[in-house]
């Protein structure tokens, strides 16, 4: 036993937290006895792959152990799935854009087909629009905050000029167009 444990050393496995009570084994005389016998171990390169790694016990049925399940969270590395956002919706001009590009496709074959590619053709505009149109939502709001900030800051040691009052009060629109879309 010493020497499997000197192994799990050397390779940097650790035992993850359970879930579901602290024995995975009960026996013995009237249940008199119990054990945490079974576990998942994992290294760091493992876990850097999976995110929101879980072990839990399960309810004993049929044996004397429990069994376990091993939830991983999901692969964090790769592509994420296309996620249509509510928020496009609320910008001007959007859904009319989304009818141009989607009349201006053209596809032929079975209409599952036609279908099926300009739904492809239209993820990749969305997502393209979305990056260079868009942005970051968060952080342009955050910009637009911090901008109006200093112009409190500045009204606050002298009056502002007209030129400077229009140009926070464009920045108060801007901050509200973010914070809505948010």
């Amino acid at each position: 036993m010493r020497r499997f444990s000197e192994v799990i050393g050397e390779l940097g496995l650790r035992d993850i937290p359970l879930a579901g009570g602290p024995f995975t084994w009960i026996g013995g005389l009237n249940s008199q006895a119990a054990s945490r016998l079974d576990r998942f171990l994992i290294s760091d390169q493992w876990e850097d792959h999976f995110s929101a790694i879980t072990q839990s016990a399960l309810p004993r049925l049929v044996s004397d152990h429990s069994p376990l399940v091993l939830e991983a969270g999901g692969f964090s590395s790769g592509k994420s799935p296309f996620r249509f956002e509510n928020m496009w919706l609320k910008i001007d001009g959007f859904k009319d854009l989304v009818r141009s590009w989607w009349n201006g496709y053209s596809v032929e074959g079975y209409s599952s087909h036609c279908i099926a590619e300009k739904l492809k053709a239209l993820k990749k505009d969305l997502k393209k629009w979305n990056k260079e149109v868009v942005g970051n939502v968060s952080s342009n709001r955050a910009e637009a905050f911090s901008r109006l900030q200093r112009w409190e800051a500045k009204e606050n040691e002298n009056t502002l000029t007209p030129k400077d009052l229009e140009a926070k009060n464009l920045d108060l629109e801007e901050y509200k167009k973010w914070a809505l879309l948010e």
